[in-house]
């Protein structure tokens, strides 16, 4: 169907792949034995559209072309309704980041209660809570009062503690790969960090944890 005489003046198809396609238009207008053609391209593949649709959107291109007022008006609003997800995005962010410190402050009263509290029996209970602490990066700059994890691969488990020891920094400390045992040295007699390991069965009927004392 022809909108304001305009009609398609060929038939239209696709060129490019995949999320690329785009769908080349012709149309024309024709006035007794004078006519021209305008041809522009779609984004996707139209093909099965409707000539009166294609057709408008053909023109709705040639009057953005040569109206850049209303282009400019539709792309202010384009870039409102981009900025509004944004902030909706940025909104939502911020909800998790500080559940995030919420809970992380859990776990922290958590491990500062039962580790450093020396109320854990069961090495199983241990390695279930030093799994929720992050392993410690290298070359990272821990603040004081920071928490992070080692791996002791040396460590014979005894009560399935895992491999794991939790590190607490009471000075500003660069962690720089160092081993447990490098740690259990300088660092923790110089009480710039405590260890917290659990340290096993003492008897058949005592099991507990023990701090590596700073001196």
């Amino acid at each position: 169907m022809a909108i304001s005489n305009y009609e398609l003046a060929t038939k239209p198809y696709t060129r490019g792949f995949g999320d690329k396609v785009t769908t080349v238009v012709e149309i024309r207008l024709q006035d007794g034995n004078r006519y021209s053609t305008n041809q522009r391209e779609l984004a996707g593949d139209r093909t099965q559209d409707q000539e009166d649709v294609l057709v408008q959107a053909v023109l709705d291109i040639l009057k953005a072309e040569l109206d850049p007022g209303s282009a400019i008006v539709k792309t202010q609003a384009q870039l409102e309704q981009a900025n509004q997800k944004i902030a909706q995005n940025e909104n939502e962010q911020n909800r998790l980041s500080a559940l995030a410190n919420k809970i992380d402050k859990v776990v922290r009263v958590m491990a500062q209660d039962s580790i450093m509290g020396e109320k854990i029996a069961y090495g199983t209970t241990y390695k279930e809570l030093v799994e929720l602490f992050p392993f410690a990066e290298e070359g990272k700059v821990y603040q004081p009062g920071d928490m992070f994890v080692i791996e002791n691969p040396e460590h014979v488990e005894l009560n399935g503690e895992g491999k794991r020891v939790l590190i607490q920094t009471n000075q500003a400390f660069t962690y720089k790969g160092e081993s447990l045992k490098y740690l259990e040295g300088v660092p923790s007699q110089n009480g710039i960090l405590a260890i917290w390991k659990w340290e096993g069965q003492k008897n058949e009927s005592d099991l507990g944890t023990t701090r590596v004392p700073a001196q």
